[in-house]
């Protein structure tokens, strides 16, 4: 009790006013400290909401910043922020969206937390990894164009390639140089996957792309046909091993809906 008493004197002191009147006993409250009270009730609360946040463990507490590789983030975004909701009301996300390459170097950097992309060259040592998903790729094309199936496709008709340098690009231009057919008549490189398909439904071309993208934009005319072999690509979610969502990368990866951790 006479530590607390002198606490409060040191406050008076250090404010320069009388917060009890000690004519009475016990001392009350001065008009002047029922204000001060008044103004500290909230503080206290956000002292207590703060320490509260620190002691989460594992569970997504604090701002976050977060990746979405271009071509995955119209179908993760918005089932990511209704999880995150429900599941993580005390978080707040920044989002960026860019190409698979770019977004894993901001990791590395500590420009973002943490990215969702493609691997397809291999991911750094140093990284977490939690795989998000596998996505089969197919060959698309008109109806009209498949009478002969995809040796007729890559005979006689133009092929949209979807941007060869992104991890998904990256894929299919391997894939394509792995066929044991005649190069494509035609290369048409396009950098949007919505128009690439645009193009597919009009009978201008085919393509190869994952089946999500395909299904997303397909029209009744579109017509698929399985990549050989076993082509697919995977998403997967990186932070840096020692980050600062080192122990709650699980918790993020399960709002966006992982199959398993590599």
């Amino acid at each position: 009790i006479r530590d607390r008493s002198m606490q409060m004197k040191s406050l008076e002191q250090t404010l320069d006013t009388a917060l009890f009147d000690r004519s009475v006993r016990p001392p009350r409250l001065t008009p002047m400290g029922r204000a001060v009270v008044e103004e500290c009730i909230p503080l206290l609360r956000h002292e207590a909401n703060l320490i509260d946040i620190c002691r989460t463990g594992e569970e997504l507490a604090g701002r976050y910043r977060l990746g979405f590789v271009t071509t995955a983030a119209v179908r993760l975004l918005p089932r990511f922020l209704l999880a995150a909701s429900r599941d993580a009301p005390r978080a707040d996300f920044e989002f960026q969206t860019g190409l698979s390459a770019v977004l894993q170097d901001k990791v590395v950097a500590g420009q973002l937390d943490a990215a969702v992309i493609t691997d397809a060259d291999g991911l750094p040592d140093e990284f977490s990894v939690s795989l998000l998903r596998t996505e089969p790729f197919v060959f698309a094309a008109h109806s009209a164009l498949m009478s002969d199936g995809l040796q007729g496709l890559l005979s006689k008709h133009a092929f949209f390639h979807f941007m060869p340098h992104t991890g998904i690009g990256k894929l299919i231009a391997s894939a394509m140089q792995s066929q044991k057919r005649p190069a494509p008549a035609r290369t048409i490189v396009l950098d949007n996957l919505e128009a690439i398909m645009e193009c597919v439904s009009a009978g201008l071309g085919f393509t190869l792309l994952p089946v999500p993208d395909v299904e997303r934009y397909r029209t009744p005319e579109v017509e698929t046909l399985r990549a050989a072999g076993s082509l697919e690509r995977r998403l997967v979610l990186v932070a840096m091993q020692n980050g600062v969502l080192a122990r709650r990368t699980p918790t993020l990866a399960a709002l966006l809906g992982a199959q398993a951790s590599v």
